[in-house]
């Protein structure tokens, strides 16, 4: 970036103070002019007004990271995410190097090649896990390459691994391990130990960011880079000097209003599934099409005076959760984790195991893992305590039970339709397990204690991976049976409320046409509209063979190979167990018989569209 080729914004500065800027950037050379714009870059964090003039100003990330500073090498910061918060965390990381003078290249695992490896000095590696202990789509490939056979040795490669993960789930963090198993057994040296984080990750990756970069700094002799940061006022532990301004989150929930709750189930259905409109006045919360609310509940009292009274506690007694006293009644109510069993409670509670064999047999169970994600579906804490009889007493409870984690639901309405609203679809999930009705915690919550008027705690998550295409001439392809119907809700909505000329392509399931045709009016309003361009159903339980989505698109085959063809996005919402698996299977299938393809060249066309974002899932 030249002085000439400096263009200040018309009306922000003067005709002096012009000319004064050119003056100054012109007795720079290029490396101190890459040095500044990184560290102007840096600062998003600690001086927005300053991050609005610097947008404004046509820096590339190549005049970043191009040329090492002080004869130092790149550092890689490489991130593997799905709904963003990877993302998010690499980036800070990034930001907050390049600001201390660092020369880093922030990649996504996407778009990372991986016969880079071999080539890099210094690799820190931020990603999350998806599903069943499995990496995101965006990391499969990578991860396949360091666990194969062409993986190199990387005897001069220095790393670093933050694993994201949810301590619900069976095999917590696991992608992460697997990074960074892999790479220390190809010979790499860690920086650090591997530092795993919860769903409330955003301190423990603070925290891991600054040890980074303490320890990097050390490394590069960092009086330099430290000194020319604190000339620039930043202070050597990152810290922004300015109060942040107060906004909701997990942490700081915003205090909902429930506008209205309506059944969608018609009389007759074997189910109950309930659109919720919420609140957003007040809040300057806004969402985009894809996003995520969480909602932060209790559990259902029927559950908690069971455990209590299995156990023949006092629910009355005091105990101390987090420097706060509270009854034992209150703490399993509003802060346990007791309707989903996670491997890392497990471990936690082998060692109380009365019977020798028990704790054996519940070891293996972890040892292996589709055994525990077996072995945990359906179960609630009740169960492992019944199957498991332990000598535990409530102040040993309280440290092996995770804590109570809010629900988080695909939002069903577009901000552009409903400003300072956000809707959601809730079905209500009860089943009969070890002979006792199981009931989830927030879709019961949701239908007996929420009504018009009632508040409840909710935050906005944004899921990066789940978007709309951003030119509106592109063809949308969606699949959502059941609630997995919400968001495309919010996409069509979005579409119409844009003016998007793109066609869209709805296929929902469901069991039967005439009571679970979930917002059917709406739906043949868009079709009226010319919206939603075509729909196909499929009911369940309305023939003698059942019919699912996968079927519908099997049958309309020709016409989906042609609008990928097109460039059409494809979606998918709802169960990942199952559905999800059976669709993408369906669509392989497809694209190798109207494609004429080999099985081996139609998986690697869906990889591509996975790659290119034209592939996206929203399941759980």
């Amino acid at each position: 970036m030249s002085a000439t080729s400096l263009v200040l914004p018309a009306g922000m500065f003067s005709t002096k103070e012009q000319e004064q800027v050119r003056d100054l950037i012109q007795k720079f050379s290029n490396q101190q002019l890459q040095w500044l714009a990184g560290y102007l870059t840096g600062l998003q964090h600690s001086n927005q007004q300053l991050l609005q003039l610097i947008n404004r100003i046509p820096v590339t990330q190549e005049s970043i990271t191009t040329e090492p500073l002080g004869g130092q090498d790149s550092i890689t910061v490489l991130y593997g995410s799905k709904s963003g918060n990877s993302k998010k965390v690499a980036k800070s990381l990034h930001d907050k190097l390049i600001a201390r003078g660092f020369t880093a290249v922030l990649q996504d695992m996407n778009q990372y090649q991986p016969n880079r490896l071999k080539e890099e000095k210094w690799l820190l590696v931020v990603v999350s896990t998806h599903g069943e202990g499995d990496p995101p789509p965006a990391a499969e490939d990578l991860h396949a390459f360091i666990n194969g056979r062409k993986a190199p040795a990387l005897k001069d490669t220095r790393y670093a691994v933050l694993a994201l993960g949810d301590k619900s789930y069976a095999s917590y963090c696991q992608t992460g391990k697997d990074f960074d198993t892999r790479l220390a057994a190809l010979q790499a040296s860690r920086i650090l130990e591997r530092v795993e984080a919860d769903v409330d990750y955003e301190e423990t990756a603070e925290v891991w960011i600054d040890t980074v970069v303490a320890r990097l700094q050390e490394t590069f002799s960092g009086s330099v880079l430290k000194t020319a940061a604190n000339k620039q006022g930043i202070t050597t532990n990152g810290a922004a000097t300015h109060k942040p301004a107060i906004h909701y989150s997990r942490k700081n929930p915003f205090k909902s209003i429930v506008l209205e709750k309506v059944q969608l189930n018609g009389r007759g259905s074997a189910k109950e599934t309930y659109h919720v409109e919420l609140s957003l006045e007040d809040s300057g919360l806004s969402y985009q099409p894809g996003d995520t609310v969480g909602l932060w509940v209790e559990n259902e009292k029927s559950l908690v005076d069971g455990l209590i009274a299995f156990k023949k506690w006092d629910p009355n007694s005091i105990i101390i959760y987090k420097d706060t006293p509270l009854t034992l009644f209150d703490y399993l109510q509003q802060k346990a984790e007791l309707t989903t069993v996670s491997g890392s409670f497990l471990s936690a509670y082998v060692p109380y195991i009365n019977d020798p064999a028990d704790a054996h047999a519940l070891k293996n169970i972890l040892a292996d893992k589709q055994s525990l994600s077996s072995f945990v579906y359906g179960r609630d804490i009740w169960d492992i305590l019944q199957e498991f009889p332990a000598s535990i007493t409530i102040e040993e409870l309280t440290t092996v039970l995770l804590p109570l984690q809010p629900r988080l639901y695909s939002i069903a309405s577009s901000f552009q339709a409903h400003p300072d609203e956000v809707h959601i679809t809730v079905g209500r999930v009860q089943y009969k397990n070890k002979n006792r009705i199981h009931r989830g915690v927030a879709s019961n919550f949701i239908a007996d204690n929420l009504e018009a008027g009632k508040e409840v705690n909710l935050f906005i998550e944004t899921n990066e991976s789940f978007r709309l295409p951003e030119d509106g001439d592109t063809p949308v392809i969606m699949v959502g049976p059941g609630t997995g119907i919400a968001p495309f809700r919010a996409f069509v909505e979005e579409r119409a409320e844009t003016g998007a000329t793109g066609i869209n392509w709805l296929i929902f399931g469901d069991q039967h046409f005439s009571t679970d045709f979930l917002y059917q009016t709406e739906w043949q309003r868009f079709i009226k509209q010319g919206t939603l361009t075509r729909m196909n159903t499929a009911f369940s339980r309305d023939g003698r063979n059942k019919l699912y989505v996968q079927h519908r698109m099997q049958q309309n085959a020709p016409e989906l190979f042609k609008w990928l063809e097109l460039g059409a996005h494809f979606y998918v919402c709802g169960d990942a167990k199952r559905m999800a698996k059976d669709v993408k299977q369906t669509l392989i299938n497809i694209i190798q018989q109207e494609g004429k393809l080999s099985s081996e060249d139609a998986h690697e066309y869906v990889k591509q569209l996975i790659k290119k974002g034209r592939y996206q899932e929203d399941v759980y």
